[in-house]
């Protein structure tokens, strides 16, 4: 399995997984245009992409989404009250396939397992996605006030983990939002704090954990390496010596294999530099 992420932030979310036999993006929340840039950037034709799976109804997770699916013909695999939250982005014309927490479907070779979080929008989900053949199991876990005993349960024994850190308590305290928006953005409802991202990769910790890439940074209370350096700390304690690094807004990550990463844990092949990405 290959996983990228197309971007990541406030502007701006959309992650791309590959299987053996299948290719999904999951969330488009960049103009149909900007979409089709950054997956050319990664080598990909958007005519091979085989479904569009979309998480919540928010505009930085959606806003590609229905001029994407009527382009290509990828069909919209979302649940029911996010595609009514989403109407005005929709035209009839797409292929709907409504999925359910807890209830898992499949695109190719990837099997999605679909899992309830805390977030303030209408269903609030979010993903583990299991390759059939290798058995590889890349988790996704962004817009989440906090992590419940369900959303550990369904990160459990990931290889690969896509984990939001979006703000850094002390930028989010002093930084220009109003107190009702740090409120929404720090409670249980709003978004992970770097601390509790690094409480949680903590936790989801095993040996064969190879890989961690930090998502949905602010870009007003939040710095990359802040977020890198409080996740790293974490994980260094419990024996990580897979790969960490940082999504970013303006362009996409490299294509993460998630095979050469286990392998290399594995094998014992020696820490991977660790580091931002840059484009």
């Amino acid at each position: 399995m290959r996983v990228a992420a197309l971007g990541s932030g406030s502007e701006g979310n959309a992650v791309l997984l590959e299987g053996r036999h299948a290719r999904v993006l999951v969330d488009a929340g960049f103009s149909g245009i900007e979409v089709e840039r950054r997956l050319d950037t990664l080598g990909v034709e958007p005519e091979t992409v085989d479904a569009l799976v979309i998480t919540h109804e928010h505009r930085d997770h959606t806003s590609g989404m229905g001029i994407l699916a009527r382009r290509f013909g990828w069909p919209l695999h979302l649940s029911e009250a996010t595609a009514e939250a989403c109407d005005d982005l929709l035209y009839g014309e797409e292929t709907l396939r409504f999925y359910r927490a807890e209830e898992p479907f499949r695109v190719g070779d990837l099997e999605f397992r679909p899992f309830l979080t805390c977030h303030d929008s209408v269903e609030p989900l979010a993903l583990a996605a299991v390759e059939s053949e290798t058995g590889h199991k890349v988790g996704l876990a962004t817009d989440l006030g906090r992590a419940t005993t369900s959303v550990r349960a369904a990160l459990r024994d990931c290889h690969f983990l896509i984990l939001e850190a979006n703000h850094d308590e002390v930028l989010l305290r002093e930084g220009p939002y109003p107190w009702s928006v740090k409120q929404r953005i720090a409670g249980s409802r709003g978004h992970l704090s770097n601390r509790l991202a690094a409480d949680l990769a903590r936790e989801l910790h095993h040996p064969d954990l190879a890989g961690v890439l930090l998502f949905h940074l602010s870009q007003r209370c939040n710095e990359p390496e802040r977020a890198r350096s409080r996740v790293e700390k974490a994980l260094r304690q419990e024996g990580f010596d897979g790969e960490l690094d940082v999504a970013v807004q303006e362009e996409p990550s490299r294509l993460f294999d998630v095979s050469e990463l286990l392998a290399r844990v594995r094998d014992g092949g020696g820490r991977p530099q660790l580091g931002l990405f840059e484009g």
